[in-house]
């Protein structure tokens, strides 16, 4: 009877996305999620009296029943939303369901017009538009052509630009080494020209490889530009770089809110000679030396547009209102629901990854909604597109619809639905992350998760981690990341909902419900504090972006770390990586002759590859460079 019910549920909701996939684009994910909220979603999964006990929080005695968390799991994992990939109808569904569990909670819309969505446009499939130009006026203005002699930046903002140029060294300001290429300029309403990277007096002295500061980072420059007024930035690699190689074209989605293009250095260098300044490996020279040199170019200016092909995105949003002196501020608990989509005949309905943490979210709300007079507001959210690159937090941290200075703090949960109490299994305990970043964790985690029958988990100070709260943590709001650990299923068709512990995803919502109570309810909020290290967590094989797509080098990602490369945090026995030597702690500066900064690198050198390929992957072992040839295994075959 329930696999009755669940097929008729499917041909309704199926039927109404035929009729109008618009419709659910425009909105109606929302009145689709509807018809399988509240009362309507054991019509949609059928019952399963089986599913787990009941865990009753300590402090308001609001129950968590895993029969309820399951049904959450199976109805978003349904093959029905076909793995809830960024831009499609499948994700548009989940969209929906989560927004009308909101509405049935009680939560206020948290969208900023007026809905229970934030929606956003997405550059993703790699295509610039034709309409993409850069013009350069002045003394001997080079020729330019896309892709050849510059490209846009897929982390650019789309538009129009216009304005002089103005050099600003590697346009960072860095207080504690007294440095800022800003001064004595001028630059509202101008175009910025810099170098990447930042001066080599920033590094760590004695690091064998040292790192580069937050300071290098293109997020950290773009936001300053944009500060001070800058209308578009130009970039052109160091002069002591290798190679001078252009981004890739295809874009990542990210956008940090001003045009921006990378030149060669043969642009770069008329350029500097239009302006009468120097060569650039001297300019460089002086600027390693810490002697800022900026200045106006005069005669020099550059006008352009940048376009990309958009796909549409949203985050979903609903608040639930403080009733205390601290209303203004706000609890984010939050986990992103979109997965991979579907791939070679097979869904990735991704269960765990991460069906299981947006169940903990409506959990919580639901439990939060229950519970009388707290002092701080929640704001519960579902991020999009957490697959492509953590985009959906990237966004709302760039666009948010309360201040990010009210912010008390963020409790994410990602992945948390394999949860094993096996002392032989120590891959899938519970791990606690970011637990350095606010003064009041430790003490208030340790206490908690006692209480909520958790003796051991495996505790972290970092919150740099391949997850959302990250998105957070670089915003300067202390975060917290809950995770049950990687599997064999990871981005494969094999995550559905059988294999999900919904006893311990209860148990952890339970424990999440807790901790954000007392944070919502604490005289004092938390103190941020920056945890540089990254997050000791391996996330999953990477040689696609999902892994079950396109064929595989077999590695798992390192955090973002802001150093040159890629970083290889383990190898997988038997695997292509592994078979040609690769070790791990390498970090990947190449493939080919495309340049690898990122994850986003690493798919855009391997998209198009077939199993069986050669590649040519430049590394990094210690202060070492060295080539790897490695040959592409196929992916992983669908589960039958």
């Amino acid at each position: 009877m329930p696999g009755i019910l669940l097929d008729k549920r499917a041909r309704r909701i199926s039927m109404l996305n035929r009729q109008s996939s618009g419709y659910v684009r425009a909105g109606t994910g929302f009145l689709a999620g509807l018809l399988i909220s509240g009362g309507a979603v054991g019509a949609f999964v059928g019952e399963n009296p089986s599913a787990g006990g009941t865990y009753r929080a300590t402090t308001s005695g609001v129950e968590f029943t895993a029969a309820r968390y399951h049904q959450h799991v199976e109805v978003l994992a349904h093959d029905l939303l076909r793995g809830r990939d960024t831009g499609s109808d499948g994700i548009d569904i989940a969209a929906g369901y989560l927004a009308g569990q909101f509405a049935s909670i009680g939560l206020k819309p948290g969208g900023p017009d007026g809905t229970y969505f934030q929606d956003f446009t997405l550059s993703l499939g790699g295509k610039v538009l034709e309409s993409t130009t850069l013009t350069i006026t002045g003394a001997e203005a080079p020729a330019l052509a896309r892709g050849e002699t510059w490209t846009p930046f897929g982390w650019s903002s789309q538009g129009s630009f216009s304005g002089d140029l103005v050099f600003v060294g590697y346009g960072v300001t860095n207080p504690e080494k007294s440095y800022d290429d800003y001064a004595g300029v001028e630059v509202s309403g101008k175009i910025v020209f810099m170098l990447r990277r930042e001066p080599a007096s920033f590094r760590t002295e004695g690091a064998e490889s040292p790192a580069f500061s937050r300071f290098s980072w293109f997020a950290s420059k773009a936001r300053l530009a944009k500060e001070k007024g800058a209308v578009a930035m130009i970039v052109t690699n160091q002069a002591t770089e290798d190679a001078d190689v252009l981004p890739g074209s295809a874009m990542d989605g990210q956008n940090y809110g001003i045009p921006a293009v990378q030149v060669k250095r043969e642009v770069a260098e008329v350029l500097l000679k239009a302006a009468g300044m120097e060569p650039l490996a001297e300019v460089q020279r002086k600027l390693d030396g810490g002697l800022t040199r900026s200045q106006a170019m005069p005669g020099v200016s550059a006008s352009g547009q940048i376009a990309f092909e958009g796909t549409s995105a949203r985050n979903v949003l609903g608040v639930l209102p403080g009733t205390g002196p601290n209303a203004d501020e706000y609890i984010v608990i939050g986990a992103h629901y979109d997965h991979i989509g579907d791939s070679r005949g097979a869904i990735n309905n991704g269960a765990d990854d991460n069906a299981s943490g947006t169940a903990g979210v409506i959990e919580v709300a639901r439990a939060m909604a229950l519970t009388p007079n707290r002092n701080r507001s929640l704001l519960f959210m579902g991020f999009t597109a957490e697959e492509r690159g953590l985009l959906g937090s990237a966004h709302f941290c760039a666009n948010p619809t309360v201040p990010v200075e009210k912010m008390a703090a963020m409790l994410n949960m990602d992945m948390i639905g394999r949860l094993s109490d096996d002392s032989a299994n120590d891959q899938n305990h519970l791990y606690i992350q970011g637990l350095g970043t606010g003064d009041l964790f430790k003490d208030l985690v340790a206490r908690q998760s006692k209480a909520c029958g958790f003796m051991q988990f495996n505790p972290d100070d970092s919150a740099r981690g391949p997850s959302d709260h990250a998105s957070f943590n670089n915003v300067g709001v202390p975060s917290l990341f809950f995770f049950t650990g990687l599997h064999e299923d990871y981005h494969a068709p094999g995550d559905d909902t059988p294999k999900i512990n919904v006893d311990g995803g209860a148990r952890i919502a339970r424990l999440v419900y807790e901790i954000g109570l007392e944070l919502a309810n604490a005289d004092k909020r938390p103190v941020f504090a920056r945890v540089d290290t990254p997050a000791d967590i391996r996330r999953g094989s990477v040689g696609s972006r999902t892994g079950t797509r396109g064929p595989r080098l077999g590695i798992m990602p390192g955090a973002d770390d802001g150093k040159k490369g890629y970083p290889v945090a383990r190898v997988l026995a038997g695997m292509p990586a592994e078979k040609a030597g690769m070790k791990e702690g390498d970090r990947i500066l190449r493939i080919g002759d495309a340049e690898v900064n990122g994850q986003q690198d690493l798919v855009r050198a391997i998209e198009g590859k077939r199993a069986g390929d050669e590649l040519e992957v430049r590394i990094l072992r210690g202060t070492e460079e060295m080539t790897l040839r490695i040959i592409l295994a196929p992916p992983p075959a669908p589960s039958t």
